[in-house]
């Protein structure tokens, strides 16, 4: 039977299906063996995953398209020869089998049982299949070097690496276009912030997965902004939210996030024009946290014309002072993506994801800030829940209303920086810049998800009018990417007061505060929400004696938006009577 290596992997197998499996390893090896002396050399085993053949194809398949190279074949042989002899003898052989673990164990058993009955070999369409490369001194892996129209895995060696060490190899992808447009991408996954969440229930991925081709990645479609960058995306297989560096106390688990990214950052650094024309940091779920934290760093490291961060599908809503600690858990406070000021802070549990994210967008003034989320994102309410109930904190989030409006306590935080966009989705889903619907949803929902049929036809009219005015989320991020955007946010649906916002449990309204926010936003801004309700009445502080605010003046909004006086630009609005447009800001969000 298999030589067991850890409960991990053997987790839901019965000694039966073990047996089985070990035949069926014992069927490959004997297949393999050429020369029938009851161990594998190197000429038997490597033009056979180097080269076409159906046990590439199996490869290929359970390694998820992951094309290796006759180097990589190399490596993977000489790590499964556990004593250095040059030779694989079967009991090495079960062993590197074993190891496998997730998914990517049970891709493996479905390919063995099919190898074992002379079954053809499981294979992958081309579009799923990408390249490898490996860094060493000898190869650099160089943008112009990996071949264009695929994805290719380089992997940079140590000190990378995934969390788990029986699958800790490390690799980031690199979709390869133009080298003066650069999108680095943080992946998401999840988090594994303590032993549960990492070896009783996983809560994040803990290895390199199948390559995405949807959304952003999807070069082939032709409303794809990103069709002509150069997308580095940063794997995610770390569960520490692309910033930690810590070995953990318990199974063997150390989590490199921090050394994951600063690897793959500096690929790109020395892969890409010295000047960008244009740069974007962005991410979804866990990759957004990251794409948060990690901005101002980055935007540091790159000279550019244009940059923007597009964080999609994380608000940092944690339960309590949870986030703090799992900063000092983590071990980024000891990294060098802190600033100094902010590391004395981490090390006190002082400090926010928000904290920084919102220090950025004063840091560089001249770079659009944006994120997008759904109003009822039920895989954020999910985390919100499980980190309290695993860190021993009662959550402050308990449904769809909770969760909407700590949202847009967060969202009125940060629409205060001039150069913060905001585009709020109707619904539950959970990342959109990788997913299909990036090119079909807009602020009111996606109509793809109306039944067929007479309600359908109800669905699909009432989506269209209330998604009236406003842009699909393709081309609202497109206009990110030129700073033209009509108005600073997106949000469809009743315009609400902050008392009114847990009234039936709603999770479809929009704010009114933040809607009153983007009218001094500029001198050609647009009302910010467009839908049912009426327009936002707004009570502004603003009369000067002595410098100091002493008296309130009313403004209908409405009225105000179509008077002629209201076109000039804010500086010139309000300083009769000598109150900066911060100043308003602040005192509308108040």
């Amino acid at each position: 039977t298999l030589p067991a290596v850890g409960a991990k992997p053997a987790l839901n197998e019965s000694a039966q299906e073990r047996e089985e499996l070990a035949g069926g390893l014992r069927h490959i090896f004997d297949s393999m063996d050429a020369d029938r002396n009851g161990v594998l050399a190197q000429w038997e085993v490597l033009p056979k995953i180097s080269q076409d053949s159906p046990w590439r194809r199996h490869l290929l398949w359970i390694m998820e398209g992951m094309r290796l190279t006759p180097e990589e074949c190399k490596r993977i042989f000489s790590l499964v020869d556990a004593n250095g002899s040059g030779d694989i003898d079967f009991w090495e052989f079960a062993r590197g089998a074993d190891r496998l673990g997730g998914h990517v164990r049970d891709r493996a058993k479905k390919a063995v049982r099919q190898f074992a009955k002379g079954e053809p070999a499981m294979q992958l369409p081309d579009t799923q299949v990408g390249e490898t490369c490996s860094i060493d001194d000898s190869e650099p892996c160089a943008l112009e070097s990996l071949p264009q129209g695929v994805p290719s895995l380089v992997f940079p060696g140590s000190p990378s690496r995934c969390l788990m060490a029986q699958n800790e190899l490390y690799a980031f992808r690199v979709y390869p276009g133009a080298a003066d447009k650069l999108y680095i991408d943080f992946e998401g996954g999840g988090a594994c912030i303590n032993e549960f969440t990492t070896l009783n229930y996983t809560l994040c991925k803990t290895n390199i997965a199948q390559h995405p081709s949807a959304g952003i990645y999807n070069k082939s479609d032709a409303r794809n902004p990103f069709k002509d960058y150069t997308i580095v995306t940063v794997v995610y297989c770390s569960g520490d939210m692309h910033m930690g560096d810590v070995a953990r106390t318990y199974g063997h688990v150390v989590q490199r996030g921090y050394a994951n990214t600063w690897m793959t950052v500096m690929w790109a650094r020395a892969n890409m024009a010295p000047k960008l024309e244009s740069l974007v940091i962005g991410g979804c779920s866990a990759g957004s946290l990251a794409a948060q934290i990690w901005s101002p760093r980055l935007l540091e490291m790159f000279t550019y014309s244009h940059a923007a961060v597009i964080a999609d599908s994380y608000l940092d809503l944690f339960p309590g002072s949870t986030q703090q600690h799992l900063l000092i858990g983590f071990g980024v406070c000891g990294t060098p993506l802190l600033y100094d000021e902010f590391r004395a802070r981490c090390w006190a549990a002082n400090l926010t994801v928000h904290d920084i994210f919102e220090d950025a967008m004063d840091r560089f003034p001249s770079v659009t800030f944006a994120q997008i989320n759904s109003k009822n994102d039920q895989t954020q309410f999910f985390f919100h829940q499980a980190v309290a109930w695993t860190t021993g904190v009662y959550p402050s989030i308990n449904n769809g209303s909770d969760y909407l409006a700590a949202a847009n306590l967060r969202l009125r935080s940060y629409i205060r920086h001039p150069n913060y966009m905001s585009y709020l989705v109707n619904g539950q889903q959970h990342c959109f810049t990788p997913a299909a619907d990036f090119y079909t949803v807009a602020a009111g929902g996606d109509a793809s998800y109306c039944p067929e049929g007479g309600k359908g036809d109800e669905c699909r009219e009432a989506l269209r009018r209330l998604q009236s005015g406003h842009p699909l989320l393709v081309d609202w991020v497109r206009s990110l990417l030129s700073s033209k955007l009509d108005r600073r946010a997106e949000c469809a649906g009743r315009m609400l007061k902050r008392a009114d916002w847990f009234g039936g449990g709603s999770v479809e309204y929009c704010d009114e505060a933040q809607a009153a926010v983007q009218l001094w936003a500029g001198a050609n801004t647009a009302p910010l929400f467009v839908g049912g309700g009426a327009a936002a009445t707004a009570f502004v502080a603003c009369a000067v004696a002595g410098g100091a605010v002493v008296a309130a003046s009313a403004f209908a909004l409405s009225n105000w938006h179509r008077s002629p006086t209201s076109r000039r630009p804010p500086q010139q609005r309000w300083a009769a009577c000598g109150t900066s447009e911060e100043e308003v800001v602040h005192l509308l969000l108040a």
